[in-house]
């Protein structure tokens, strides 16, 4: 099946990062940063966007993800006698990444939702011209873990991907819904989401556009073809089904994407926004939903992102949100989620690993393997589907 042309138009912003990394392809020199050359770059930035005095402290690496540099910091304001500590984040992006994402949108997405989600309050952003000299955003500290410092270390999961929360789960499954149901009805149109385009509502314009995006990353990043992929994206773009209500979109929504509070299992933030977007709420609700990211608990229920069975978890967030669950788009948007992460598993994952420019080199040849539980899965609904 050919792709009509007016259909691969994607988001501006969108087309700007890739334009971007189009650009830098086969010119990439990655230096790693190191602490010292990371609290000289900020605060040469700091000094460009603050007329009081400061003083940077503390610089130290900080773990996790597999895209962005990033980096914790103590900002101190003022002068000694009214000294104000701030702790911070630096997210940096390397010369390649494994999600080509824009920090204006996720500053955006993120100063949208500070009066109605628990979120890093964003500070600054900055794009490769500025004195950090690579697309950075600066947010608050969020304290927190991800996992429980006792969690199990063996769930019953083919990708190791899910976590086990033991004794939160009981209190951190409704907060999880609970956020989810608030981001998808929240009134985004009174907000600051102009790094976003706005899809119409009752149209595929939102799910094209994302479409488009996934089919030209894997056009861009992929080193041979795959059948799963070519026949997904056949199936994606022949079922697509029209958006009812329009939502902000988390785009990542699931286990490891938020910290708690072991003392009293609170949420006390939701990361990880690079991949927000405007579009269909089943596409959130889809993925954190999706094979892998969950596990099955000693009754024989799998649980969604470790939290909640997939029947609990569509009635809780209707009764919350007021939205209905379409079993037939969440299907669809499954099969959606799925692609893009074959795509960024098996293509990106792929080059950037073999570009050998990001910290995180290792990281990405595991990721891209990672592809093949994702193929197996759509594999399986595909093949029922087509049978039908």
């Amino acid at each position: 099946m050919s792709i009509p042309t007016g259909r691969r138009r994607i988001e501006r912003t969108l087309d700007e990062s890739l334009t971007r990394k189009m650009r830098r392809r086969g010119h990439l020199e990655y230096d790693p940063i190191d602490v010292g050359r990371a609290r000289e770059r900020l605060e040469k930035f700091l000094l460009s966007v603050l007329d009081e005095q400061f003083e940077v402290h503390d610089v130290s690496r900080l773990t996790g993800g597999a895209s962005m540099e990033q980096f914790t910091f103590t900002l101190r304001r003022g002068g000694r006698s009214g000294a104000v500590d701030e702790r911070m984040v630096l997210r940096m992006s390397p010369p390649a990444v494994l999600l080509e994402t824009h920090r204006e949108r996720e500053f955006q997405i993120l100063r949208a939702m500070a009066d109605d989600l628990p979120v890093p309050h964003a500070y600054w952003f900055a794009d490769e011209h500025s004195a950090l000299g690579t697309p950075s955003l600066i947010t608050s500290f969020s304290p927190g873990v991800a996992a429980p410092s006792d969690a199990k270390t063996e769930a019953k999961s083919t990708n190791h991907l899910s976590t086990v929360y033991g004794s939160h789960r009981t209190a951190l499954a409704p907060q999880f819904v609970q956020h989810l149901a608030r981001l998808h009805t929240m009134d985004w149109s009174q907000k600051d989401l102009s790094a976003l385009d706005v899809p119409a509502e009752a149209s595929t314009e939102a799910l094209d556009w994302r479409l488009a995006l996934w089919d030209r990353v894997w056009e861009e990043d992929t080193f041979e073809a795959h059948p799963t992929v070519a026949l997904a994206r056949d199936w994606l773009w022949e079922r697509r089904p029209a958006v009812d209500h329009v939502s902000l979109l988390h785009g990542d929504y699931r286990n490891g994407n938020f910290l708690f509070d072991e003392s009293d299992s609170r949420i006390t933030a939701i990361l990880d926004w690079e991949l927000g977007h405007l579009g269909d709420r089943h596409s959130d609700l889809a993925y954190a939903m999706l094979p892998g990211y969950g596990y099955t608990d000693e009754s024989g229920a799998y649980l969604c992102a470790g939290l909640q069975d997939a029947s609990r978890l569509i009635t809780d967030y209707e009764r919350l949100s007021g939205l209905a669950v379409d079993p037939e788009r969440l299907r669809y948007y499954s099969v959606f989620n799925m692609y893009w992460a074959i795509v960024a598993c098996y293509a990106t994952a792929s080059r950037v690993a073999a570009e050998q420019a990001s910290h995180v080199d290792v990281v990405m040849n595991f990721v891209s393997g990672l592809a093949a539980f994702f193929v197996a899965e759509l594999n399986q609904i595909l093949r029922e589907d087509y049978r039908r």
